[in-house]
């Protein structure tokens, strides 16, 4: 299976990129940059250049792919709504592309605030006003 992944460089995405191709998957890895592509090289895998702000090159990467996972965040906190509305238009874009065939996408979010002082549950949801709705992007293009 060849997957197009977000995040690819990052913490949970380059331990996805490992795992995928040691069980015999090609990876479609998202990169911005030259170090990133000589990371995803150095672990096996096929460099897409772009960004979440690009959504063409998204939609390239989904359109190439047999399946998407999505696990990039623009983690600059000091423009985090922006980069949240960049999360939910990258899961918007991507999902069009798969709408209709049987290509599945998995879409990763953070849980920081869903449950302030105690351990956090499926049964808990994202507060309405908490600007990233990962889950509920990836609902609406499910």
């Amino acid at each position: 299976m060849r997957v197009f992944l977000t995040g690819a460089t990052g913490f949970v995405g380059s331990a996805i990129v490992r795992e995928l191709i040691t069980s015999g998957h090609q990876v479609l890895g998202l990169t911005r940059s030259d170090a990133g592509a000589e990371k995803l090289a150095s672990m096996g895998a096929e460099i897409h250049r772009g960004s979440l702000e690009d959504l063409k090159s998204l939609r390239d990467g989904a359109r190439k792919a047999d399946a998407v996972i999505h696990t990039a965040f623009n983690h600059d906190f000091s423009r985090f709504a922006q980069n949240c509305a960049d999360d939910r238009h990258a899961i918007e874009a991507m999902g069009a592309v798969l709408e209709g065939s049987d290509r599945p996408m998995l879409v990763t979010s953070g849980l920081a605030l869903i449950a302030p002082g105690r351990v956090a549950t499926e049964a808990d949801k994202t507060s309405p006003d908490f600007p990233r709705l990962s889950e509920t992007a990836a609902a609406a293009v499910a």
